[in-house]
């Protein structure tokens, strides 16, 4: 393509192919092959009896749930009890609504069965379900709700959609049941916003002395370093030790796309090869009040250090829309040789060819 990145070709040829196949499987015919092959129906039975009610997870018993949550402490913040600390209130509002989307699978897939043998009436929305799983995807209610909202998580196939239900339960209990992890999946919670909100509620209220105030927080990321960085998919982290930040928590799992990043000298530079998508070191997600920066005795800011700096926007699959935007304030080195040949600003340059993280 005129004018983009050599991967821009290889991206609309992906684009292209993906939807070829989505026609394909949307037009195939689904009845049985001849006498005596199982059907569509009986296939997806035992798929569900044999593999995926056993893959399903233990539903949340929320009694304990709140009683291990009221006992949850925090040695950065002192609280009466666990609800007041903003990330217990973000956990606990997690699990209700992982817990409620695993009721609707679990009773879906039952149900499934159930109208398969005969037992209860096979409706419109049963018959959906039954050809969606039997294509290997993600029947439509448990993504959206009656109105067109998401209330999960998107997937284009079934299996890597309850991949990421077994590790979203994972990080949640392990969290639940022993402390706060490392480093959090940021992509694996249903609000990561929410999260983000919840780490500068924190951070306020560790401040309160200094009268710092949350509308006037501005959130500040820094990449690990080589010998901190913590490359993981998902949550499971067991025995990656990294430093605990000072202020705030470590992200990870994340993705760049539209550009390289250079561990060594941290920073941002141009895609290399054919590789889409790179994986992206931790990150620490902080918080500062400029407001409370100013008068007598005030902290002196930093100065310049020539620098040029991309804030790259955060997005919660890799999709380029306002709809998966997590935030747009993860803040980047860019190449220091690039921002020489092309300037420090370009106000005609091509947004759609600027770096994302997902």
């Amino acid at each position: 393509m005129f004018g983009l990145n050599s991967n821009a070709d290889l991206t609309a040829a992906l684009n292209a192919s993906k939807n070829l196949l989505q026609v394909l499987i949307d037009t195939q015919p689904v009845d049985a092959g001849g006498a005596g092959a199982k059907t569509p129906e009986q296939i997806v039975k035992e798929m569900i009896e044999n593999d995926f009610l056993k893959m399903l997870p233990e539903d949340f018993k929320m009694v304990e749930v709140i009683d291990r949550i009221m006992a949850m402490t925090n040695r950065k913040l002192a609280a009466p009890n666990g609800m007041e600390i903003p990330l217990n209130i973000f956990l606990f509002q997690e699990i209700q609504r992982f817990q409620k989307i695993l009721e609707i699978v679990r009773g879906a897939m039952k149900n499934m069965c159930l109208a398969i043998d005969g037992q209860i009436i096979m409706s419109p929305e049963l018959v959906n379900g039954i050809k969606m799983m039997f294509d290997l995807r993600v029947p439509q209610p448990w993504l959206l709700d009656p109105s067109g909202a998401e209330i999960s998580w998107l997937n284009p196939t079934l299996s890597g959609w309850l991949a990421s239900m077994v590790n979203r339960e994972y990080q949640l209990r392990s969290w639940l049941m022993k402390d706060r992890p490392v480093s959090f999946w940021l992509t694996g919670f249903f609000n990561p916003q929410g999260f983000l909100t919840s780490v500068r509620q924190e951070i306020t209220r560790a401040h309160r002395a200094d009268k710092w105030a949350l509308d006037a927080m501005v959130m500040k990321t820094t990449v690990a370093p080589p010998k901190n960085t913590l490359i993981a998919d998902d949550a499971r982290i067991e025995g990656k030790q990294i430093p605990e930040p000072a202020e705030g928590v470590w992200i990870h799992g994340l993705y760049l796309e539209g550009a390289a990043w250079h561990k060594a000298g941290g920073y941002l530079e141009d895609m290399k090869g054919k590789d889409l998508f790179y994986s992206f070191p931790n990150i620490t997600i902080s918080a500062d009040c400029p407001s409370a920066n100013q008068g007598p005795g005030a902290r002196k800011p930093s100065k310049d250090d020539g620098l040029v700096y991309y804030p790259c926007p955060l997005y919660k699959y890799p999709v380029r829309q306002d709809r998966y935007l997590i935030t747009n304030k993860i803040t980047l080195q860019a190449e220091p040789k690039q921002e020489k040949q092309r300037g420090r600003t370009d106000a005609a340059a091509d947004k759609s060819q600027a770096p994302s993280v997902n």
